[in-house]
């Protein structure tokens, strides 16, 4: 069903600590490869800001969903403001019926996000189907009263928890980035291996939701661990999921990293910063296994060995892979943008805005490099950034792993 593809970013130097990058690349063997039927649950904002062209849009955007359901395909969706107001359950593709009962909707009320994730949760209960959840919204999450919710650290953790029980977590902000929460957003999809959605020109938002959708039908796997073994003298410092979406990763208490989805049509990519420490200068130069890698799923179990070559000349160690050491800039730009979302400072934003500007230089990325260089300007002349600026680059970084 996959093989994995290993490669290092450059060779070791012997007798000298040093940082590697090591890309797992997890091949779909090719047309046997089976994807999964979905499971969608989407909680479609319905507060009073939603009113005017956002909400038409939006309903518009889920009648599309519902017409690119697939056979086995089910989909779930409730409305939340105040309340979360249920309209279907399990739904096939059968759009009349859908906007009749998505016509009784009303916008009105506060955004209570965390009504949305609770009734998530409880419409994608365990089940042999990838389990997806959808969050459309224009605004804050706020409190029953209506006030800007201050501490919204449950609700993340949440989508975490919902991460481990097989739920993967989407989310729209639509219209300005500056009348919702971002980060939030953002946070809720990383943590739960989903994905963010920028939809700041609400006629392109069902567009952007049927992309996702048909992305969301090539998963074959839906529960993908990544097992490391790691030499003595190999420590484990960061990683991340680079293709097809870019996810920040981390490693378990138990050694693992949490991978989950994997699709049927293209590889996915997962980069790994590994420090390997200072070797004795009496080694010998060669190849040696320095990790074991296991990709485990319910189904089956695959194992590479990956070998580091160490040298003991410079030039031999200055020796780069330039596609993982393009890919490692790559995801250097992400994580600058993904903290330019979280900072107000402006000598931290700019800062950052200088590393995405150099590390797109250095691979290639002009267009982002262009759009860092006019933030830095704007920056400069006015001494901020907007939410709408931040956002959308970070929307345009996350969709480099495809080029």
């Amino acid at each position: 069903m996959f093989n994995l593809q290993l490669a290092w970013d450059r060779p070791a130097k012997i007798n000298s600590q040093s940082e590697h990058i090591l890309r797992v690349r997890i091949v779909p063997s090719g047309v046997s490869t089976q994807t999964l039927p979905l499971q969608l649950a989407v909680a479609l904002d319905t507060s009073a800001s939603m009113q005017g062209e956002k909400w038409e849009r939006a309903k518009a955007a889920c009648q599309e969903l519902v017409a690119q359901l697939r056979p086995g395909d089910r989909l779930s969706l409730s409305g939340f403001a105040d309340w979360v107001t249920p309209v279907v359950q399990n739904l096939q593709h059968n759009q009349g019926e859908f906007q009749a009962v998505l016509d009784t909707l009303v916008a009105e009320g506060v955004t209570r996000t965390d009504l949305a994730l609770n009734w998530i949760k409880s419409a994608l209960p365990p089940s042999s189907k990838a389990k997806v959840g959808i969050i459309i919204t224009d605004g804050h999450p706020t409190t029953d009263s209506g006030e800007i919710l201050e501490d919204i650290s449950p609700l993340v953790e949440q989508a975490e928890t919902m991460a481990a029980e097989g739920i993967t977590l989407c989310t729209v902000g639509l219209g300005d980035a500056g009348d919702f929460n971002s980060p939030f957003l953002i946070g809720l999809s990383d943590r739960s291996a989903g994905a963010f959605i920028y939809a700041d020109n609400p006629t392109l938002l069902a567009t952007q939701l049927q992309d996702r959708l048909q992305a969301l039908q090539t998963i074959a796997v839906e529960d993908a661990t990544i097992k490391l073994d790691l030499a003595a003298f190999v420590k484990l410092k960061s990683c991340c999921q680079f293709r097809p979406d870019y996810l920040p990763l981390a490693e378990t208490p138990t050694g693992e990293i949490l991978l989950r989805n994997l699709r049927a049509d293209i590889s996915t990519d997962v980069l790994l910063t590994l420090e390997v420490s200072a070797q004795k200068q009496g080694q010998l130069s060669g190849s040696y296994t320095i990790a074991q890698i296991q990709l485990q799923t319910s189904e089956f179990s695959l194992t590479a060995s990956a070998a580091l070559q160490f040298t003991s000349s410079y030039r031999e160690a200055q020796q780069i892979n330039l596609e993982v050491d393009r890919d490692r800039l790559v995801w250097d730009i992400n994580r600058f943008t993904t903290e330019l979302a979280y900072v107000d400072d402006p000598l931290q934003t700019g800062e950052l805005l200088s590393h995405i500007q150099a590390a797109a230089l250095k691979s290639g990325q002009i267009a982002i490099a262009k759009e860092a260089t006019q933030q830095l300007d704007d920056l400069y002349k006015t001494g901020r950034l907007t939410a709408h600026q931040a956002t959308g680059l970070l929307r345009a970084t996350r969709q480099l792993g495809d080029i």
